[in-house]
């Protein structure tokens, strides 16, 4: 019998990446959705298939009969509807940031401790196949000593608070076409989300960077604000030390002028070797870029690409839903050669954005935010 899904919150993340991911598996099915806005739920509820849908969650959770739960909604409301889906006894997977604040994040790993469920976090690019495959070289030495990972993580978001921007979006919206709507924009407006870009991407590299080289000891950040109607900064940098000696810098900015899915590239150096990668938008299902670049390769001087499977079902959406039902079903259907768990934890996601806080405080205060103070 197919595992009975049910999904909390029918925006994006739903649309182009749960709700697909789910549907292509045959071991499960959507089975309700529950969502406040009408047509969010409606249209959903239409696309995929599901079989009972609620304004309310809590009554989802009482009366569909399900067997899991994706949390997909905005994150300052996660820790209630994690704790109700534990009581619930459901499984869960659940997006990030985990919440908006520590003293959440420290609660819903308490609670995590109660159940016997399986609890899974959405840190989805540990799935993406060029970070598995650099997780793998990591774990096998093939790189040796780790000095230095960075990012570049732009999008192109200018300000349509006003002008000729603002008249095209209402111009669209009396449409019926509501783009604000459908691409999140409260995540730059809303108060409650806990922070601007950097808390809604940030998290994903920190815990790459755990994932791949061991803890981190200290952030130093600087952020910048350039717009006066967002609520939260635009730009940031943070500078992390690793426990493995090694730096890494996140470089995040809302207003790099380019294509409007934006620019994720990256690089690693290490003893042996240094890896450059480019991730593309979640949404687009597209692999990775991933090329390695030995002493061997000082004499044409090009990096040797690394083939990564293709196809949307190896995109990491896919892959992430794939593994979360492999773990409901005790199966093993993804194939990786590095050991131990490969899905975030609850305790993982509450550290990433532990050290996504660290960072605003350490812009704030002007000094090193080491890890003895991440939960003070």
């Amino acid at each position: 019998m197919a595992l009975r899904f049910g999904i909390i919150g029918c925006g994006q993340v739903s649309r182009v990446g749960h709700g697909p991911a789910i549907a292509v598996d045959s071991r499960a099915t959507i089975e309700a959705v529950a969502d406040p806005d009408e047509g969010n739920r409606t249209s959903f509820a239409r696309k995929f298939k599901a079989n009972r849908v609620f304004k309310d969650y809590r009554e989802m959770l009482s009366n569909a009969g399900l067997d899991a739960v994706v949390i997909a909604s905005p994150p300052w409301l996660h820790r209630q509807m994690f704790e109700d889906c534990i009581a619930a006894c459901v499984h869960i997977l659940c997006e990030k940031p985990l919440a908006t604040t520590v003293e959440d994040c420290m609660r819903m790993t308490e609670i995590s401790k109660t159940t016997d469920r399986i609890i899974q976090i959405c840190h989805s690019k540990r799935f993406e196949t060029g970070f598995q495959k650099i997780k793998e070289m990591c774990e096998s030495g093939s790189l040796g000593r780790i000095y230095q990972m960075s990012l570049d993580w732009h999008y192109y978001i200018p300000d349509f608070t006003q002008g000729f921007l603002r008249k095209t979006l209402d111009f669209f919206k009396k449409a019926g076409i509501d783009f604000e709507k459908k691409y999140g924009v409260w995540r730059y407006f809303d108060e409650r989300t806990g922070g601007g870009d950097f808390f809604d991407h940030g998290p994903h590299y920190i815990d790459l960077m755990r994932f791949f080289f061991g803890e981190i000891e200290s952030v130093y950040a600087k952020t910048g604000f350039s717009y006066p109607g967002r609520k939260f900064e635009d730009q940031a940098i943070a500078v992390f030390t690793l426990s493995n000696g090694a730096l890494a810098v996140i470089e995040k900015s809302c207003l790099a002028i380019g294509r409007p899915e934006g620019y994720e590239k990256g690089m690693i150096n290490a003893e042996k070797a240094r890896v450059r990668f480019e991730a593309f938008q979640e949404y687009e299902h597209r692999p990775m870029k991933l090329g390695v670049y030995r002493h061997l390769n000082m004499i044409p001087d090009v990096f040797t690409p690394v083939f990564l499977p293709r196809g949307i079902s190896n995109t990491l959406y896919f892959r992430q839903m794939r593994h979360f039902i492999d773990r409901l079903t005790g199966c093993d259907s993804i194939k990786r050669d590095f050991t131990g768990k490969w899905a975030a934890e609850t305790e993982d996601a509450a550290i990433a954005v532990a050290w996504t806080l660290a960072a605003y405080r350490s812009s704030r205060e002007g000094r090193e935010i080491r890890r003895s103070e991440l939960f003070e």
